[in-house]
């Protein structure tokens, strides 16, 4: 039994994941990274996520194609989507897709760990 939440990160930009990534662990959280989401949906830590933090814009499968995968797979874990590029419809998307939050990059690294905090406590 893990004995602390496992979020993963998915996002194709390496500062921006090994931020987040650092960040959260100094939180005292599992972070599990991921460059791409092709690579996160082959992984063996899915299974172990209690969280996702995604990039919107990435190449390959983007975030809104990713929440649709694991919707089609039967995702048991919040969303938190992230983008520098936030327009009402990519909102309104993800928020039908099922995710959690949609925020905008740079992101406030105290106001993730809350929303990734509460969505651990409310499932």
């Amino acid at each position: 039994m893990r004995s602390s939440p496992a979020i993963a990160i998915v996002d194709d930009d390496d500062d921006v994941r090994a931020s987040l990534e650092n960040f959260l662990r100094s939180a005292g959280v599992t972070v599990r990274a991921f460059a791409s989401a092709a690579t996160f949906l082959t992984s063996p830590y899915r299974a172990e996520t209690d969280c996702l933090i995604t990039d919107l814009h990435m190449p390959g499968i983007d975030g809104l194609a990713l929440q649709a995968e694991l919707n089609r797979t039967g995702r048991g874990f919040p969303v938190i989507v992230m983008t520098a590029f936030a327009t009402p419809a990519a909102r309104a998307r993800s928020a039908s897709l099922g995710a959690r939050a949609f925020l905008v990059k740079p992101i406030d690294p105290e106001a993730l760990l809350e929303h990734v905090e509460e969505m651990l406590k409310t499932g």
